[in-house]
C-alpha cells in the first residue's frame, strides 16, 4: 500500500527549513536546494513544488498569511467584544518568537516585492489580509455603542490601524530594546482613543 503524504506537515517543514535558512545565511541563500537540504529532502523532489526560487520565496510570503488566519480563526470570540478585538489584532504583532520570525520573513522578503512580480503578488494578498482583518475588527468594535462614531470613516480608520500595526511590527523587529509588553500597551492606548468617552460605560 503507497504511503500517504501528509502534505500539511510537509508544508510546515519546507517553510521552517526556509525560514531558517533566510534566518541563518540571509535572503540570497534562499535557494531550492539549500532549503532542501534544510528540511532533508531530495532537491528534486522540492524543486516538482517550487520549481523556480521565485515559486519557493513567494510561498513562504503566503504561509506567514495563512498562520494570521489561521490564529484569528482559532481564537474563541467570548463575551467580551473588545478583548476579542484586542486579542485578534495582537496576533498580527510579533510578540512572541513564532510571530517574530512571521515579521522578520515577511519584511525581508517584502523588500523584493518592489521589483520582483511574483514575491510581488504573495506579498500583496498577504498585506491585504491584514487590511481586511482590521477593517473587520473594527467593524466589530463599531457595532458597540461606544464606538459607534468609527462606523461613518470605518475605512480610514481601519487603514490607520494596518498603518500602526505594521510600524510596531517593523520597530519591535528591528529594535531590541522594545518589549512586546510596549507594543501591546500601544495598541490598547490607540483602541482606547477611538472609545467615546461619554458612552465608555455602554
Amino acid at each position: 500500500m503507497p504511503r500517504l503524504i501528509d502534505h500539511g506537515a510537509r508544508e510546515q517543514a519546507i517553510a521552517d527549513a526556509a525560514w531558517r535558512v533566510l534566518a541563518r545565511d540571509g535572503i540570497l541563500a534562499l535557494s531550492v536546494r539549500n532549503v532542501a537540504d534544510e528540511a532533508g529532502l531530495a532537491t528534486a523532489s522540492l524543486r516538482r513544488a517550487f520549481p523556480t526560487q521565485d515559486a519557493l520565496r513567494a510561498f513562504c510570503l503566503e504561509l506567514t498569511g495563512r498562520r494570521i488566519q489561521a490564529r484569528l480563526d482559532a481564537l474563541p470570540a467570548g463575551p467580551d467584544v473588545r478583548d476579542h478585538v484586542r486579542r485578534c489584532l495582537e496576533q498580527l504583532l510579533p510578540l512572541d518568537t513564532e510571530r517574530r520570525t512571521e515579521m522578520e520573513v515577511f519584511l525581508t522578503l517584502g523588500t523584493l516585492a518592489f521589483t520582483n512580480p511574483t514575491v510581488r503578488a504573495a506579498f500583496d494578498t498577504s498585506h491585504a489580509l491584514v487590511g481586511q482583518a482590521c477593517h473587520s475588527l473594527l467593524g466589530m468594535l463599531a457595532d458597540l455603542p461606544a464606538y459607534a462614531g468609527l462606523r461613518p470613516a470605518l475605512p480610514e480608520h481601519a487603514r490607520r490601524l494596518h498603518v500602526l500595526l505594521d510600524g510596531l511590527g517593523f520597530h519591535l523587529a528591528h529594535d531590541p530594546a522594545l518589549t512586546a509588553g510596549w507594543a501591546a500597551q500601544e495598541l490598547r492606548h490607540h483602541l482606547d482613543s477611538l472609545e467615546d468617552p461619554g458612552l465608555s460605560a455602554a
